[in-house]
């Protein structure tokens, strides 16, 4: 097999990873608050539900860009390459966020000082409590 086939059938699987983590991360707390506002809805029905919107909008995703790409090439479906690039995906969004949480101060920082250059440093720092 080459290598461009690998990855080629890798992307689909990575999308999936990234969208279902990102989804995690901006959308699915809020959500399953809306859930929990239904009246027999309890906490775990809330996150089964919001779970399986997230994977069916990252299934929904990866079938369209597995899609488009198969038109062009003749991919590999084999579990372990789907599997690695879910995988993948999901530790690229744990490696953005990871950056995002430990640089936001600082990038923040930089924004603050940019749109107004006589801000204080502890301006950053109340922004970061609200």
């Amino acid at each position: 097999m080459h290598l461009k086939i690998i990855l080629l059938s890798l992307v689909s699987t990575i999308l999936f990873g990234i969208v279902d983590g990102l989804f995690f991360l901006l959308a699915e707390e809020s959500l399953q608050d809306k859930f929990m506002k239904i009246s027999f809805f309890d906490p775990n029905m809330a996150e089964l539900l919001s779970g399986g919107i997230s994977a069916s909008f990252a299934i929904f995703v990866t079938f369209y860009t597995h899609s488009y790409i198969h038109q062009y090439y003749h991919l590999v479906e084999h579990p372990l390459i789907e599997s690695s690039g879910v995988l993948i995906g999901t530790l690229l969004v744990i490696g953005m966020y990871y950056l995002y949480r430990h640089y936001k101060t600082e990038i923040l920082g930089e924004v603050m000082h940019i749109i107004h250059p006589r801000l204080k440093d502890n301006t950053v720092h109340k922004i970061e409590q609200q």
